[in-house]
This record gives C-alpha cells, structure tokens and sequence, in this order.
C-alpha cells in the first residue's frame, strides 16, 4: 500500500516557488544589465554624434578661412573690406556642416542676432601707436589704466604721471615683470596694472557684439553686468596691435604708416571707424565723428575713397585729424562659427589675416569654443526647429 506524505507535496512546491524566485531574481538581473549597456551605449552614440559633428563643423571653419583668403586676396581695389553683400557671410553650407562670419555693426549692441562680416582691424585705434590722451578718451577708459598702457609699452622704466612701472608690478600678488615692449595681442591688456575682465572685454563675454542673456542679469550668472538692457563693450572692441600697409602704398594712398624719418605713425580707416574711434583722434570730438559715420552711411561703396570726408565736415574741422585719416586696411579678423549636420558640434575660431604681402597670411589665431554659443537665441531657436523636423521625416 502506497502512502502519501502531505509533507512531501509541501517541500516540493516550497522548492518549485524557491526556484521561480531566484528565476525572477536572475531575469531581473539580467534586464537591468541589458538596460544599463543599452543606456550606456545610447550615450556613447550620442557622444560619438557630437563628436563627429565637432569635427564637421571644424573642417567648415578650415573651410571658411580658406574662402574668405580667397576674397582678400582677390579683391578689385586692395586695400578695402569687400561689401557684404558681394559674399556669403551667414548660414554658407559646406557638405553637411553650416558656418557664420561674426562681424561688428553700428547696431548691433541691441540687436538679437549677430551682425555677419568680416572685420577691418584698421577701423580700431592702434594700441602701439596711440598716444596717452587719445587712450584716456575711449570709453570707460580711466587716466590711470591710460598711463599703465603707455609704461607698459614703452622701452623706458620711467614712470608717466598715474602710470605705472616695474615697482608697481612687483607689489601685485602674484608679482609679474613689466613688458616695456609694444603689445603683440590685445589679449595682452589684462596684464597692464589696474586691468580688470569688465574693463577690457566688457559685458560681451562671449565676444559677438550682442546682448546675451547672460550679459543682462546682473550677477546671476558671468560676467557682472548692471542689467540695464544695452551692452556696455570693453576696450577690446576699439583696440588692434595691428595696421600696417604695404610700402608702395603708403605715399600713394596718403595712408602710410610711417613718416619721414620712417617711424610708424597712427591711422585709422575712417571708411569703416566707429563713432567712439573717429571721436578720440586730434581735432575730433562726439559731435564730428557722429557727422561723420552718418554722411558714411548715406554713401555707396566708398572702397578707398577719403574725399567724402570734405563733405561731411568743413576743412577748418578737418586740419588735425586729416593725417589720422585712410581709406586702406591690410589686416582682417575672419571670426569663423560653425555648426554639424544637425546643429551640434558648435566650434569658433579667430582669425587675423594680413593682406599686405603677395598672399594673405594667418598672423593670429584664437579658440573661443569655450566661449559659448555666440550666434543668438534667434539661431538656436531655428537650429532646433530644424532638428525636430529632422527628426519627423
């Protein structure tokens, strides 16, 4: 006679319920480590992605530098900044990638968008050349820092009244030597005695002329700004250490950088100068250089033409600042940003191009990715109407 334990059939479904147990526990493992690489690997294409188009976008800014040499070196009348309007400066595809030219406009302190060109370095007043007082009347420019430009420049350890030499630089902490030599970047302005970041670059921290959000909110976020809706700019943005012209040129076009015992003397584009440049130049006030930019303004292409200025102020107005004027410029920022496929991979550099010689040459060149975005709200806002839809097909 067979018997039947009730404890038996017990144990057994105690060990079949033990086993679908660590069953569920080892299927759970497993999904979770499957989700894990997965998410992993998500990550690693979409890093790759960025990568890729970090890459596509730095091979346009090649691109684009080679472009614009291209136009410098062929222009019809050397010497002069090509109109806008006769090359692609904004949103110009090559292959899958899409790069700007940042340029500079009378407007664009309250404009959204970039104003997109190339920039004439001799529309800036020359910091190697500049003499004190026309330093002392740039904007938020003090007599002191004015002073400390000139004793950092110069070859002598004699201090200028509220400048600064040697002695001063060794009571900085930490201590620094004084160049006494010319400048060779403007970058260089930092390391003048009495510099400060808001001073030299001003609120545009990311250096494309425009009002961010960041620039307009006070100390929430870098840099400090006083939050009152317009940009205030740094010294940066009327300075260059450049602006020499070619040596046949300097008789010719009354725009020679050096005079008769062959030492450099300053000038300034007066066809491209802003107001704030023109306005610090001998015989030139706010009032003139305001006539000045306005008469400009009415005018067609000027190329190198300067007797446009005999029109828009009378000779006796004219007799100081005549020798400071030109309508030449040798040397270029191409200030190059560019997106990938998709709008990602954002990559900036700068460049400065000297166009004096047989062929234009690369003399400067800056990273500024680190900079951030720097082509406005507007774009980005269109870059991502552009992915979505992307994404749709």
């Amino acid at each position: 006679m067979e018997i039947h334990s009730p404890y038996r059939h017990s144990f057994r479904h105690r060990t079949q319920g033990s086993v679908l147990i660590i069953v569920m526990w080892v299927s759970l493992g497993l999904v979770s480590v499957t989700l894990y690489f997965a998410h992993s690997m998500y990550f690693e294409f979409k890093a790759a992605g960025n990568v890729y188009e970090g890459h596509q976008a730095q091979q346009a800014i090649d691109g684009a530098l080679r472009y614009a040499t291209y136009l410098l070196a062929n222009l019809e009348e050397p010497g002069t900044l090509p109109e806008v309007d006769t090359y692609v400066a904004e949103q110009a595809l090559i292959g899958e990638a899409t790069f700007w030219y940042i340029g500079r406009g009378q407007e664009s302190s309250i404009s959204a968008t970039p104003v997109f060109s190339l920039v004439d370095e001799g529309s800036k007043l020359n910091l190697n050349l500049a003499t004190q007082e026309m330093l002392e009347y740039l904007p938020n420019m003090s007599a002191d820092f004015a002073a400390a430009i000139v004793d950092w420049r110069d070859e002598d350890d004699e201090v200028s009244e509220n400048g600064a030499e040697g002695d001063a630089y060794g009571r900085l902490n930490p201590t620094r030597q004084i160049k006494n030599a010319p400048f060779d970047t403007v970058d260089e302005l930092m390391l003048v005695y009495g510099a400060d970041p808001l001073l030299v670059y001003g609120e545009d921290a990311n250096c494309n002329g425009i009002l961010d959000s960041n620039e307009n909110d006070g100390d929430a976020s870098p840099p400090a700004d006083n939050a009152n809706g317009s940009l205030d700019f740094g010294l940066v943005e009327y300075v260059t250490v450049y602006g020499k012209v070619p040596q046949e040129d300097e008789g010719e076009q009354n725009s020679g950088n050096a005079n008769e015992s062959g030492e450099e003397t300053l000038q300034v584009n007066v066809n491209t100068a802003s107001e704030a440049v023109l306005s610090v130049l001998p015989g030139m006030d706010a009032s003139k250089a305001q006539q000045l930019v306005s008469y400009r303004a009415t005018q067609g292409p000027l190329g190198a033409d300067t007797e446009w200025i005999n029109q828009a102020l009378d000779d006796g107005d004219l007799t100081q600042a005549q020798e400071y004027f030109t309508g030449v410029s040798y040397q270029y920022t191409i200030d190059v940003a560019a997106v990938g496929k998709n709008g990602k991979g954002f990559r900036r550099t700068q460049f400065v191009v000297d166009t004096a010689g047989e062929e234009p040459v690369v003399i400067y060149r800056k990273d500024l990715d680190r900079q951030g975005w720097a082509l406005g709200q507007n774009l980005r806002q269109e870059l991502n109407q552009f992915m979505q839809q992307q994404r749709q097909r």
